[in-house]
Parts: structure tokens; sequence; C-alpha cells
């Protein structure tokens, strides 16, 4: 697979919200790396008039601060992942 073709730049893909670097592959409804790839790959076409998820700064944007952060260098995603059990970790910490 092509480099260019990774889950990380996929459209089907959903970031850890607290782990960036794993995310849920909804295509195949399992937990993957940001540098996996296969062939279901599809790149983000951004629109303006939805949410984007943007983990350098952990908050939803819309549309157009969307496509002006992505222009800024920022990942963009369709979404990100919450994993169920992060419960777990939050009180892990105290």
């Amino acid at each position: 697979m092509s480099k260019s073709n990774i889950c990380s730049l996929c459209a089907n893909w959903r970031p850890h919200v607290q782990y960036p670097f794993i995310g849920l592959c909804i295509k195949f409804g399992k937990l993957t790396v940001d540098d996996d790839s296969c062939e279901f790959f599809e790149g983000v076409k951004l629109k303006n008039n939805e949410f984007y998820w943007v983990p350098e700064i952990k908050t939803r944007v819309f549309g157009e601060e969307a496509k002006i952060l992505n222009h800024k260098g920022y990942k963009v995603y369709i979404g990100a992942y919450v994993d169920p059990d992060v419960r777990e970790e939050i009180y892990g910490a105290f």
C-alpha cells in the first residue's frame, strides 16, 4: 500500500480522543494504528456544513474553520473515537 493511503488520512478512520496514533476503522469495526492501510481507503473531503475533529487542539470545528486549519497543517477528521472504557483511565489518574 502507498504511504498516502494510511489510516490517519482516511475518511473511515476516527482517532482516539486521548491517543491519536490509534483509532477506530469504521469499515472494519476494529482499532488500528495511524500508519496501517487497507484497500478501503477514502480521502477526507471537507464540507462547509459539517463538524470535524482536530486532535491537536482537542476540539470540534465547523467546515470553513476545518478547511483553514487543514491548510495550516493540522490533521482534520470526520469524528473522534471515544473509548467506552476511558472512565477507568480517569479514575486511575487520582
